[in-house]
């Protein structure tokens, strides 16, 4: 039965499998395990490289968590990953951003916030998933200005790719967004 995805079927929760589950819930903070997975235990081998990308990027570095679901809400509007840009406005809520930053990520790919550094993170992210090519030197030294170092600036280009790869994922599965994610948006 599909329940999960438009084109692929509940795949079986093996004992490893439900081993990983219980890992993301943990390292996402979260009260399930998100459809994106649940679709991937269909095939673990892929499984098995999927989650320790996004775990590594996402939740680990010195860049914050709060910046990176930024990024990845503005570049899944961007790239119109209505699953995606619905999983990471719920992590958002969750974490602190306020409803008025996610609409603009949604609707501007940009977010008016109390810190430049943000934004400008958030920019230089967005931009690079339009475009990987438009990188320059004169953006470190921007982004250096602003205070971040060269392995937070590659933490964001990490973080941006990471956003173009998952909503490609997301989109080409079809996968069905989560109940629980719907209600966290809609305030319930």
């Amino acid at each position: 039965m599909r329940t999960i995805s438009g084109i692929v079927n509940d795949g079986q929760v093996s004992p490893e499998i439900d081993e990983t589950f219980i890992r993301i819930r943990k390292a996402l903070k979260a009260p399930f395990t998100p459809n994106f997975f649940r679709v991937w235990a269909v095939s673990p081998e892929s499984l098995k490289g999927i989650w320790p990308v996004m775990n590594h990027i996402l939740t680990s570095g010195r860049v914050s968590r709060r910046l990176k679901e930024m990024i990845f809400v503005a570049i899944s509007s961007l790239k119109d990953c209505h699953y995606c840009e619905a999983a990471h406005h719920a992590f958002c809520l969750s974490i602190g951003v306020t409803p008025e930053q996610i609409d603009s990520l949604i609707k501007n790919y940009t977010a008016d916030t109390a810190d430049p550094k943000e934004k400008a993170a958030i920019d230089f992210a967005v931009r690079l998933a339009k475009d990987s090519h438009s990188s320059s030197e004169q953006d470190f030294q921007s982004l250096r200005k602003l205070g971040f170092d060269d392995e937070e600036i590659m933490e964001i280009i990490a973080m941006s790719g990471m956003g173009v790869f998952y909503n490609h994922l997301a989109n080409a599965t079809k996968i069905n967004i989560d109940d629980g994610f719907t209600k966290k948006i809609s305030g319930k």
